[in-house]
């Protein structure tokens, strides 16, 4: 059976999928924070839309481009979630903040529902393959929306992954710090409907 890489060598390996992560999590955070400020303004005390159709389209809007943000990391998500839980079964118990592993189990099943709103949208394309594009924009749409939440959960969550990184690299390499620029914390958690690539 192969050894487990140490927390050094597991950090170096994911260096790239990491800055993606990382790029992701700011941009996707202004984005979120752009649609909380469009519906505060353009809806009722009662949270009902001013005009319920350009709500909706901004709603898409939101979740389009949540989930061109996310589509980088999703391929590599997995692997940094897997590289992440054999990071906190190395490291010292000490070093490991207790909420990690709830973290990366709800980031587990964010993944799993965004594949999911990923694989709904490829049988359709495989079932129906000459529609038109009006049909594929809204299957996208579609998609996209199903994919909000779990979207959400990365935006939510994602951070741990870096925090765990960072930790294990110190604990190999305790001269370095912060291997990667940490983004900003979340601004506020969205309350909405939402997206996927």
């Amino acid at each position: 059976m192969p050894r487990s890489p140490s927390p050094e060598t597991a950090a170096s390996d994911q260096r790239p999928s990491l800055t993606r992560l990382s790029g992701f999590l700011p941009r996707a955070e202004d984005e979120t924070a752009a649609w909380e400020r469009y519906a505060d303004e353009h809806t009722d005390l009662d949270g009902w839309p001013y005009d319920q159709d350009a709500f909706d389209r901004r709603m898409a809007a939101r979740d389009a481009a949540l989930w061109r943000l996310f589509s980088p990391v999703r391929d590599e998500a997995a692997h940094l979630l897997d590289t992440a839980d054999a990071m906190i079964d190395q490291l010292a118990g000490k070093s490991v903040q207790t909420r990690w592993v709830w973290q990366l189990d709800q980031l587990r099943g964010a993944l799993e529902r965004i594949d999911a709103a990923q694989t709904a949208f490829t049988d359709w394309q495989d079932t129906y393959p000459h529609m038109s594009d009006e049909l594929v924009h809204r299957a996208r749409a579609a998609r996209e929306k199903r994919a909000w939440e779990g979207l959400n959960d990365w935006i939510t969550h994602g951070r741990a992954v870096l925090e765990i990184h960072a930790t294990a690299l110190r604990a190999g390499r305790p001269g370095i710090r912060r291997p990667l620029p940490a983004p900003a914390a979340v601004h506020s958690s969205v309350t909405a409907q939402g997206p996927r690539l």
